[in-house]
């Protein structure tokens, strides 16, 4: 468009000054006197006047010609120019650009950066919590004891080694282990019954418990003649058997916790009371799963020991349990001898009591 308007005003220009040329007005040749000869009156001087119009034109022309030199210069010049302001102005830009990528490359570092360290924080507080966590979750585990059953092997061990097939005890051997005893006593006391275990783990745990603390204290104070011996003869009072954070005495374990909740009239052969009239000691272990064998294997045991017990068809002298404890039998007395003796005993039949021999049973 600048191009257009320089052309338009150059070629105004130059028609300005050929309308100029135009314009002026050819003073007429001065007149002389006609000669006779009238060849000449063509002037003397008309070729220096065709010569001086021809310099004047070229003049012009020359002149024509520097106007569009000049015009043409100054075009290229603008052209110049204007090349050099876009370039300028495209550089300028482009660098404007570069330095904007710079500064948004910059932010983007720096965003990458800050989201970088905020995901890295996040992380490692993320690892934190959870090793606080698993500290917590360990510290609770720590804090809540783990539930555990019980094991009887050292008492099964020591069971066979120092109690004989039926039923005499060792206690002198007993003695010489009695370390190992303590330590079996020691492993109760930390695996209480739990809600949860079955009837059967609970019994054989308070059986276990029951005849070796029996033998710990007859053991402990070896030798003597009976279990009366001890304790100012009131050896079932002493409290000294430890199951989980309670004291217990052997009448305790007995009447107050088995007894009444359990409902097992064959408990009085599992506890010991290491008398010679006591049903005789199990020389192993009592274990749930095989423990209503256990019980039965020794009912029948010490009803058929005629030493312990009499039985005829129409008479039967039997132990001073069966009295003290009447109760325990729901079923009555004869039905359960019945169910573990050899002879039917009758319903109308005589039933006396034998004394009871407290002497040591060993």
């Amino acid at each position: 468009m600048h191009k257009i308007l320089i052309l338009v005003l150059a070629l105004f220009f130059i028609c300005c000054k050929d309308s100029k040329n135009s314009e002026k007005v050819e003073e007429p040749l001065p007149k002389e006197k006609p000669t006779e000869n009238t060849e000449a009156t063509i002037p003397s001087n008309s070729d220096n006047f065709s010569n001086e119009t021809t310099e004047e034109e070229l003049t012009d022309e020359k002149s024509n010609k520097v106007v569009f030199t000049n015009v043409f210069k100054a075009l290229n010049q603008r052209d110049t120019l204007e090349t050099y302001a876009e370039g300028s102005i495209e550089n300028s830009t482009e660098d404007s650009l570069e330095k904007q990528d710079v500064v948004v490359d910059q932010v983007n570092t720096d965003e990458n950066k800050s989201i970088s360290s905020t995901t890295n924080t996040e992380i490692k507080q993320s690892k934190e919590d959870v090793t606080t966590n698993t500290t917590k979750d360990v510290e609770i585990k720590e804090a809540i004891p783990e539930i555990i059953r019980p094991e009887h092997d050292t008492w099964n061990t020591l069971t066979k080694k120092y109690v004989s097939s039926n039923g005499k005890v060792n206690y002198k051997g007993f003695k010489s282990e009695i370390k190992l005893l303590e330590s079996y006593l020691t492993h109760l006391e930390k695996t209480p019954p739990k809600k949860g275990w079955s009837r059967s783990e609970q019994l054989a745990y308070w059986f276990n418990l029951y005849n070796a603390a029996t033998i710990q204290l007859i053991s402990t104070a070896y030798p003597v003649k009976s279990i009366k011996d001890i304790n100012s003869g009131k050896p079932w009072d002493k409290v000294f058997i430890k199951s989980g954070d309670k004291k217990y005495s052997l009448n305790q374990i007995e009447n107050a916790i088995v007894r009444p909740n359990f409902n097992e009239p064959r408990l009085h052969v599992a506890f010991n009371c290491a008398a010679i009239s006591c049903p005789k000691m199990l020389n192993q272990a009592f274990v749930p799963n095989r423990l209503n064998s256990q019980l039965n294997k020794l009912s029948k045991d010490w009803i058929n020991d005629s030493s312990k017990n009499k039985i005829t068809e129409n008479t039967i002298e039997i132990s001073k349990i069966f009295e003290w404890y009447a109760k325990d039998f729901k079923k009555g007395v004869l039905p359960f001898i019945n169910k573990y003796s050899g002879t039917t005993i009758s319903d109308d039949a005589s039933i006396a009591y034998l004394e009871y021999n407290w002497d040591l049973n060993d």
